[in-house]
This record gives C-alpha cells, sequence and structure tokens, in this order.
C-alpha cells in the first residue's frame, strides 16, 4: 500500500512534542531525545496531523494546503508525500496508528 492512499490516515508519534512560531516549529522526540526544526510549510503540515487526530490522510493534506500556495497541485502532492516519508522515517509520524518500517516507505 502506498503511503499516499486516501485510506491510509497519519498521525503524530505520541513521543514528540512540538512548539511552533512565526518562523515555524521545533519538534522534540522526548524517547529519543532529539529536537528537530521544521520551516513555515513543515509547521503547517505537522498542524494539519496535530489538529486531526490521526484522521489526516494524504488528499486531505493537499486539499487543506493547495489554496495557500502557487504552484502546482501534483508538485505540492509530491513535495507532502516526501516530506511525510520523512517524519515517518524519523518516527515522528505514524500511519493507520502504527509506525511503518521505513524500507516500507522508499519508493
Amino acid at each position: 500500500m502506498e503511503d499516499t492512499k486516501d485510506n491510509v490516515k497519519w498521525s503524530v508519534s505520541s513521543s514528540v512534542r512540538a512548539t511552533f512560531s512565526e518562523d515555524g516549529a521545533v519538534l522534540l522526540d522526548i524517547e529519543k531525545g532529539i529536537c528537530y526544526s521544521l520551516n513555515v510549510v513543515g509547521m503547517k503540515v505537522w498542524q494539519i496531523l496535530e489538529s486531526d487526530g490521526g484522521t489526516s490522510a494524504f488528499k486531505d493534506i493537499v486539499d487543506v494546503l493547495a489554496p495557500q500556495f502557487a504552484i502546482p497541485r501534483e508538485q505540492l502532492g509530491e513535495d507532502i508525500r516526501t516530506y511525510l516519508q520523512e517524519l515517518a522515517k524519523k518516527r515522528l509520524i505514524k500511519t493507520n496508528g502504527f509506525a511503518r518500517p521505513a524500507k516500507e516507505l522508499e519508493k
């Protein structure tokens, strides 16, 4: 199953905490003790994931962000897909309530 299929839901891992500012966000994985910084676009994706409480489908994320950016929807979708894969590889997000092994997310 591809991670961009409509039936795949994304959620934030329970060990991750976020702090937001006008410049982006900082994530802290409290299990690993590692901090990550997000730019403004990454922060918007993260806020969607947090606000949906584990019900964020790929299409829903693209639908929310598409009106905010002057780029083709297909390009935005590809960028978001890549970003979600990177977050999942770092175990910052999960799909369908289960963390996916990184090798399943690679093309």
